[in-house]
């Protein structure tokens, strides 16, 4: 179980990222795919804060960069928002309530579909106002806050039950 511990983070990223680039990955709904990848990010962000959010958006946007064939490091940029934004939740404590953990991460997955059709925008790739946009943001953020209780298990699995310290003594 110390390898778990010891590995669990990269395995967690290794592991969306394989889901993603599969035949899972290939499932899509209208004809947008679900982001595995920013699942986990946000899910990481809400158990273990934000910095570690950001942290593991930041390279799990770089593993994600080296398959796609836009700019390199718009999934980087991105997805370290997702973490840093879904990791907020440690300012309300770590007895915050399953069920606004799970809406954290189906909001921050929302977030991140915006941001990224905002960056494709603002780098003159893709345009934010087309119907397609507004699909792919209610199918991604739906998709994700369904698979959000998973993702929030898998998290628990690999760091452990989070401690119940005061907000005012991690400080």
């Amino acid at each position: 179980m110390r390898w778990v511990r010891a590995f669990g983070l990269p395995l967690l990223v290794f592991t969306a990222v394989v889901v993603q680039r599969s035949g899972a990955g290939d499932f899509s709904l209208l004809g947008v795919h679900p982001d595995f990848v920013m699942l986990m990010v946000a899910a990481v962000g809400v158990y273990r804060g934000r910095e570690v959010g950001a942290l593991t958006g930041f390279f799990a946007g770089l593993v994600v960069d080296s398959f796609l064939t836009t700019p390199f490091g718009i999934s980087a940029l991105v997805l370290c928002v997702v973490g840093y934004v879904a990791g907020e939740v440690e300012r309300v404590g770590t007895t915050t309530p399953l069920a606004l953990k799970i809406l954290i991460v189906g909001a921050a997955s929302v977030l991140g579909e915006v941001l990224s059709s905002l960056v494709l925008y603002l780098l003159g790739i893709g345009n934010p106002l087309q119907s397609r946009t507004l699909d792919e943001v209610i199918i991604v953020g739906g998709i994700n806050l369904v698979l959000a209780p998973l993702a929030l298990g898998l998290c628990r699995l690999v760091f452990g039950p989070q401690e119940r310290t005061p907000m005012l003594e991690r400080r």
